[in-house]
């Protein structure tokens, strides 16, 4: 039974995470982007200010998101996976503050694996496994002038393997961002400090059990933005490095034709560490619509990515709401 629980474990943490940037490391599943908008866009959303704003790419990012804005994400994956998001942004103004201006990211990241077949050693059924991970942000932010903005987020995880095998841990993100001008942005970001999980299974396997750490890469990303003339949309581009030695450049785009609806492309982990550097890179696109009311604005999102190693695509669809 210990051989096969064991298998499962293993089995389940490896699905979660092979199929994200730097695979088989610890929370992979925060590394696939946070909703619709920045995962069609190929999750290059470090410097992006526009449109609505995701303090979970860049912490510096929320003084400029104007309304309440709510998402609410779910998406479709294959291999028995499952990821989904909650988040809230909004700035407010500092007293006594005639420039500039602070805000606020609240978010959590759920993601998991069902469905794992559990047999003991004589191929007995166990019942059905699972996995689920999970993220908890808060992310405080002030815009101490029109150009400059900076950013705090504090993360907690939780992660469970099996019945009596989970693991916590706290990190947290810094990021700053600095307006070149009305066009351009240049965003950077330091992710995952201090973030690790120690894993102990002495209760499950007694003698054969033990204590184990596994430390998060710590991210470090660069990125920049340009705005297109005549409010069209917006294009960017983000370098990523870790100290795992991982060189990932990720680009996205994103225009209006139509009054209320975006289109939106963008290309994740093109690897140029790698000696097949689009081998595991990710095309992606998706579609915006968004409706004003009186006091309020509704609109749905909508991204496709094409993942590397399955057939089927990764989907996902953001519910926005956001008021005054």
């Amino acid at each position: 039974m210990k051989i096969y629980l064991k298998a499962a474990i293993i089995i389940a943490a490896l699905t979660v995470q092979s199929y994200a940037q730097l695979g088989g490391l610890p929370g992979a599943f925060t590394r696939m982007g946070f909703n619709s908008r920045g995962i069609s866009m190929g999750n290059a959303m470090t410097s992006v200010t526009a449109g609505d704003i995701s303090g979970l790419y860049n912490p510096a990012l929320s003084p400029f998101q104007n309304e309440h804005l709510i998402n609410l994400s779910y998406s479709f994956l294959s291999l028995d996976r499952s990821l989904n998001f909650v988040s809230y942004t909004k700035n407010f103004k500092l007293p006594k503050q005639t420039e500039g201006g602070a805000g606020i990211t609240f978010a959590w990241i759920n993601s998991g694996v069902g469905n794992i077949d559990g047999r003991d050693i004589d191929g007995f059924s166990l019942g059905e496994l699972s996995t689920s991970d999970n993220q908890f942000l808060f992310a405080p932010s002030v815009r101490i002038s029109n150009k400059i903005s900076l950013g705090v987020g504090f993360k907690l995880y939780y992660s469970k393997l099996y019945e009596g095998v989970s693991a916590t841990s706290f990190g947290f993100d810094i990021g700053g961002l600095y307006a070149v001008n009305e066009k351009i942005n240049v965003g950077v970001t330091v992710k995952d400090i201090n973030s690790q999980y120690e894993w102990n299974t002495i209760d499950v396997y007694g003698q054969n059990g033990n204590q184990t750490k596994e430390k998060f890469p710590k991210l470090y990303t660069l990125g920049i933005s340009y705005l297109l003339p005549n409010n069209f949309g917006l294009v960017a581009l983000d370098y990523e490095t870790s100290n795992k030695r991982s060189n990932i450049i990720r680009v996205g785009a994103e225009i209006s034709p139509i009054k209320d609806i975006k289109f939106r492309a963008g290309l994740d982990r093109l690897d140029l560490s790698a000696d097949d550097k689009f081998g595991g890179s990710r095309p992606s696109a998706g579609i915006g619509y968004q409706k004003v009311f009186s006091s309020y604005i509704v609109g749905i999102d909508y991204s496709f990515v094409l993942e590397p190693f399955t057939h089927n695509p990764f989907q996902t669809i953001t519910a926005v709401i956001k008021f005054k």
